[in-house]
């Protein structure tokens, strides 16, 4: 296609090509703008349907206009020969190419990339958009230091086309969320848990969940099989790795609920090593300018800051959270003398072959899990400065130990607090450090059942809904409580809330909604999704007669139980039928109304004999 002209856009160069599309640069040919020409591949543009849909498609995302989300300037026409998107062209690189190339990245270089993915894909889930295709390769960085989101769209057009990577799935097997994997319907926190493998990867420099097929990738997606973050990468910030633990639980209940609340937390994951976003000093653009540098500037900023952090939490008597910071710095530096000679100074009344022996330990051969050792032994408070338990969640029986709601420490604390300078600290350590990969099962823990909370005086929040280019019933948490376009503002408690829209020639779409006392929140969809029709076809048929839909094969009729969907029936469709020891024949679909059923009769040659039938067959 290079020197071609497509539409009003000169092909100048090719720039890339995946297993979708071919990616162009292009000249505008009146505006002289360059731009990014998406070309998708000839299978999928020489349909008419899909030229339809990708019309569609592009059609739902092109009013984004947000600084993280790609500009999309065009799209072809369903008329068109080719389907293909034009957006800006962004000089820079992939996730995916940085990661290739530097293997895991900083920690705070991965928390001022997630700032900017939460914003932009907050932006689009406040339209009601979800990405579905979460990915290394659908993010791209500037020369500049600014994020952009791409290929919003794409993967719900793949869906329809049912062109996947396993045969009926739609997305990148690895960053699918297991409501994804399971064909569940889908909201946004989906794509949260395609945030939490993204993080996960740029700080580990490897995936989460693997395996050696699509499959078994699926299976541990959805049994939540991989190891902690915390194990594989201890230098990087205890919150970050609770932040993306949170965002891989198995439930999308037990996550985040909103891109706001994951900003949130990665803001204050920065705040805790004093690192501004707005900084120039820290800005994204130094590091990939000057990696090297970049991160020895960091490294010396976080020994400083994570000694001062650790002592300031020391004298407030938060002896976990100075954990926290000084494993770090130990992970960072293994030989910091300061993490060391302050945990002499805190213990000076112990034994003094104890502290010899400790301290020739920590500087050996032993390590980073040693040292760490060191310090949980050195920071776990006696049983004069223990905290009291939260009375309303937590209820002790003798023996038992609460634990911290945080990641835990590489070694965790003995269980017997009465003398923690005692022997028996010292031997769990050692038997800790010597057996690094061996998980001792925690303590357990009690919560009494939290009561339930008073009436809130809370103002109700309101909720409007908006379906374009139909209609719906509203149903609220099982009741149905309007339709859109009759209630243009619903009333509703603070709180969570179960959104069903109902139209009985579409199928449900279900949202779980928050509404906040005094908001008023718009929930806007797209589109609704017709139901498909229904192709039956006569049961004296020969069970090995092949089935194609649109050129798509749909397999045998027997394993198909006589039974065929036909999605979109509101487009023209080409059915083939071959049956053994008789002519093929293709039978032309009109547009049909939703949800409509239509018989399909055996032609000449097609039906078994009558001997051959099972019993009992219609």
């Amino acid at each position: 296609m290079i020197g071609s002209v497509l539409d009003k856009y000169e092909i100048l160069q090719k720039i890339g090509e995946g297993g979708m599309a071919t990616v162009y640069r292009g000249r505008h040919t009146t505006l002289g703008r360059d731009v990014a020409i998406k070309v998708l591949h000839p299978h999928l543009s020489r349909s008419e349907r899909n030229r339809h849909r990708f019309a569609r498609e592009a059609r739902a995302i092109e009013h984004l206009d947000h600084d993280n989300i790609l500009k999309i300037f065009d799209y072809s026409g369903s008329a068109a020969e080719d389907c293909y998107i034009v957006t800006e062209l962004v000089d820079g690189a992939t996730l995916q190419t940085l990661v290739s190339e530097h293997g895991r990245l900083p920690a705070e270089i991965v928390a001022l990339i997630g700032l900017k993915l939460t914003e932009g894909l907050g932006y689009a889930h406040g339209l009601g958009i979800i990405h579905r295709d979460l990915k290394p390769e659908n993010v791209m960085v500037r020369r500049d230091g600014a994020v952009k989101l791409m290929d919003f769209g794409i993967a719900r057009f793949l869906d329809e086309v049912n062109l996947t990577v396993t045969g009926a799935l739609v997305g990148s097997p690895a960053y699918m969320s297991p409501e994804q994997a399971m064909e569940k319907v889908l909201d946004p926190r989906s794509d949260l848990f395609s945030l939490g493998t993204l993080l996960f990867h740029l700080l580990s420099g490897q995936l989460p969940f693997s395996g050696n097929n699509p499959s078994i990738i699926l299976r541990n997606i959805i049994e939540g099989n991989r190891p902690e973050l915390a194990h594989l990468v201890p230098d990087i910030s205890g919150s970050l790795a609770d932040l993306v633990e949170a965002l891989l639980q198995t439930d999308p209940d037990d996550r985040p609920a909103s891109c706001a609340e994951v900003h949130r937390r990665i803001a204050a994951a920065l705040a805790e090593v004093r690192v501004d976003p707005a900084d120039p000093a820290w800005a994204l653009q130094g590091w990939l300018v000057a990696p090297g540098e970049y991160e020895k500037r960091m490294v010396e900023h976080l020994s400083r800051v994570l000694l001062d952090e650790g002592r300031a939490r020391l004298a407030r008597q938060d002896h976990l959270g100075a954990l926290r910071m000084l494993n770090r710095l130990l992970a960072l530096d293994e030989d910091n003398a300061q993490v060391l000679e302050l945990i002499e100074g805190m213990h000076a009344g112990a034994r003094r072959e104890d502290r010899l022996a400790l301290r020739s330990w920590a500087f050996g051969a032993v390590g980073i899990a040693a040292a760490a050792a060191l310090i949980t032994w050195a920071l776990w408070p006696d049983r004069h400065a223990l905290p009291a338990p939260d009375r309303d969640t937590v209820s002790l029986q003798p023996g038992e130990t609460v634990l911290p709601e945080v990641a835990p420490p590489v070694v965790e604390p003995p269980e017997s607090v009465a003398d923690p300078a005692g022997d028996a600290a010292l031997e769990a350590a050692e038997a800790e450090a010597e057996a690094p990969a061996t998980r001792r099962p925690r303590p357990t823990v009690k919560r009494l059942p939290v009561p339930p909370p008073a009436p809130s005086a809370q103002a109700p929040g309101r909720l409007s809904v908006v379906v374009q280019g139909a209609w719906a019933d509203i149903w609220l948490d099982g009741q149905k409580i309007g339709r859109t376009g009759k209630n243009p503002e619903i009333q509703v408690t603070p709180g969570k809330h179960e959104l069903v829209l109902k139209n009985p020639g579409a199928q449900d779409i279900v949202q779980v909604v928050e509404v906040a006392a005094g908001e008023h929140r718009l929930v806007e969809i797209d589109r609704m999704v017709p139901l498909p029709a229904v192709a039956r076809f006569e049961r004296v048929m020969n069970g090995a007669c092949r089935v194609s839909l649109d050129g798509s094969d749909r397999g045998l009729l027997a394993a198909m139980d006589y039974r065929l969907e036909v999605p979109a029936p509101d487009l023209s469709h080409s059915l083939a039928i071959a049956c053994p020891g008789a002519a093929a024949r293709t039978v032309a679909l009109a547009p049909m109304s939703p949800g409509k059923v239509f018989a399909v009769e055996a032609a000449p040659g097609e039906a078994l004999a009558a001997a051959a039938l099972p019993a009992g067959t219609p």
